[in-house]
């Protein structure tokens, strides 16, 4: 299943892949609005300033007048106190957007003010009027608080100048900062926008809103700065205000005259309100977008379980049942006439052409190993047949001597009698077990488990192999221990495995002088235990390289093998229930085969 699920989770990836530039062209559509958002911005604030500016240049440019006005009346020039302080407070009140109308002497002494003094005021230290005396000009100051009305303020002086070019009077007129409000609200401000008139000096000289906290103090963003001194006219930029709000910025030169200093009325529109439309806009794509993947991935999903995972999981059900044996495992996919489908019919095919093979090679494993066992048995034949001449040379032996015994008038004695019938009964039994262990070997290799001895089956190989061992000179040795219990196993399939085991070590022996077999049977560790079953020779042992491959089949180190011998015994042995076979071998020492089975007490019970 995890595969499927794999296969279940690319195709989910692979979706979302094909999905990938939809979401890459809804973010650079979300840049290119933003760029778009920013620029609008930058030229609401500008347009604001612009009209902002006009207004307030209105405003300078009436106070200008009035000033210039004021200059030339007779009251004025000649600092009639007591003429021109009731004109200059009934002007006051009359025009709003002023803190005070004042003349001064060009000593700099305030002679007559609509707001009366606290006292003697004396102007010549402020350096606008000092450049109104110098320019005979209008002169505009920067941020100031008036030292009569004790406003905020910007002060405008010009200078009454005589027809011999003596100035007479100056006349002041201080712009009230706060007449600011009415313009941000008459140009309909964005939410959380400022505007601000900053003189050259970055020092605010009017902001609204909230104005009185904010006068006087030195703009923040270093950016702004930059732009009013680079711009020199009007421009853009973007920085944080001093309340730490980031804010796209429009700015308009503010001037009297050229030499009056610069004031600058600056529009600032937050970030967040210019770029709220594209930040929604981004929102509503993306979820719908997301619907949309959601949407695709649903169904996705379910054409996947429908078309390719249903049939994915048909042919590996049946690729895991034909690894598992089952050679007759088949996807049912036939009629299918898709990719799939046609992998699902190529592997139906290999599977059918699988199972007939593998059927030709059961056959022809078969027919193998009959041919094996008939041709050992063949050989064993000549071997049984001379093993039962001395037993029976015994009984014709006997035999004659008791007829010589029993001439006319003689009759044998009881002592001849009892050594012919034990001779009889030795040569007897001896027959029988050859003859019995070459039936066993000899029987059909139809399993047939059944409880027996694994050293009875020793002692009936050592019978069978007796002539093969003489004739090669080897000595077999059966070491079976008395009372060994007992295993269940297939009596023909264990007889073949020992011949085999056996007729290789004598065959291995042949090139050695007094050559010894050794069949061996015992229990390995205490009641229940294990029972192991060794063949051991005395031959010139088996190579590493060797051992790795005598199992496999047409393996052989001899010219005349077959080399499917011993992977016939290890057949053979997988048929045993518990059982296990393994082999150690030294080079010029000898070799052990050992086999292994569990008692009949440690089978574990049919239920």
């Amino acid at each position: 299943m995890k595969r499927l699920a794999s296969l279940r989770s690319r195709l989910l990836v692979l979706v979302l892949v094909a999905v990938l530039p939809a979401f890459a062209l809804t973010l650079y559509t979300h840049l290119e609005h933003r760029r778009a958002a920013v620029a609008v911005a930058h030229e609401e604030a500008l347009r604001i300033a612009r009209i902002a500016a006009s207004e307030q240049n209105d405003v300078l440019q009436g106070a200008r007048q009035l000033a210039f006005t004021l200059a030339q009346l007779p009251a004025v020039r000649a600092l009639d106190a007591t003429a021109c302080r009731p004109l200059l407070a009934e002007l006051l009140s009359r025009t709003p957007g002023y803190v005070n109308i004042s003349v001064a002497a060009p000593a700099g002494e305030v002679v007559c003010s609509a707001v009366p003094p606290p006292g003697p005021i004396s102007l010549r230290d402020r350096e606008y009027f000092q450049r109104a005396l110098t320019t005979r000009d209008i002169a505009m100051s920067g941020y100031l608080i008036g030292r009569i009305s004790r406003k905020a303020a910007i002060a405008i002086a010009y200078p009454a100048v005589e027809a011999r070019g003596t100035v007479s009077a100056v006349v002041v007129i201080g712009l009230d900062l706060r007449s600011l409000n009415h313009l941000a609200a008459d140009a309909q401000l964005p939410q959380g926008s400022t505007l601000l008139v900053i003189d050259q000096a970055g020092v605010i000289l009017a902001r609204y809103p909230q104005g009185d906290d904010w006068v006087g103090k030195q703009v923040a963003d270093a950016s702004l700065a930059q732009a009013m001194l680079a711009r020199r006219g009007e421009g853009t930029a973007a920085g944080v205000g001093l309340d730490g709000v980031p804010r796209l910025y429009g700015l308009k030169r503010l001037s009297a005259t050229p030499d009056a200093g610069e004031v600058y009325l600056v529009v600032g529109i937050p970030r967040s309100v210019a770029l709220a439309g594209s930040t929604r806009a981004l929102i509503r794509n993306l979820v719908l977008l997301g619907l949309v993947v959601v949407g695709a991935l649903v169904a996705a999903r379910m054409v996947a379980e429908r078309l390719v995972l249903r049939r994915t999981e048909a042919l590996t059900a049946a690729t895991k049942r034909l690894a598992a044996g089952d050679l007759g495992a088949r996807t049912g996919l036939a009629g299918d006439d898709s990719e799939l489908g046609q992998l699902a019919r190529s592997f139906d095919e290999m599977a059918e052409a699988v199972e007939q093979r593998t059927a030709e090679r059961a056959r022809a494993a078969a027919e193998l190993v009959r041919s094996e066992r008939m041709a050992a048995l063949g050989r064993l034949a000549a071997g049984v047949a001379h093993e039962l001449r001395n037993p029976l040379a015994v009984i014709a032996g006997r035999i004659e001597i008791l007829r010589l015994q029993m001439a006319p008038g003689q009759a044998p004695t009881f002592d001849v009698l009892t050594r012919s019938l034990t001779q009889f009964e030795e040569a007897a039994e001896r027959m029988r077990r050859i003859m019995e262990g070459l039936s066993t070997y000899s029987k059909p290799a139809k399993p047939d488990p059944t409880p027996l001895d694994l050293g009875e089956l020793l002692r009936a190989t050592s019978e069978v192999l007796a002539y093969e061992a003489r004739k090669h000179e080897v000595r077999i040795v059966v070491q079976v221990p008395p009372g060994l219990p007992r295993v269940v196993g297939d009596r023909s399939a264990l007889m073949q495995v020992f011949v085999n085991l056996a007729t290789n070590a004598v065959q291995a022996m042949v090139d050695t002088s007094s050559g010894q077999l050794t069949l061996k049977a015992y229990e390995t560790d205490g009641r229940g235990a294990p029972i192991v079953a060794e063949v051991t020779d005395t031959g010139p042992g088996i190579s590493p390289d060797a051992l790795a491959q005598i199992w496999a089949p047409f393996y052989t180190t001899k010219a005349e093998g077959t080399g499917i011998g011993l992977s016939i015994v290890r057949s053979l042995v997988k048929q045993q229930s518990g059982a296990t076979i393994t082999v150690d071998s030294r080079l010029g020492v000898g070799t052990t085969f050992r086999l292994t089975m569990p008692t009949i007490d440690a089978r574990p019970s049919a239920s």
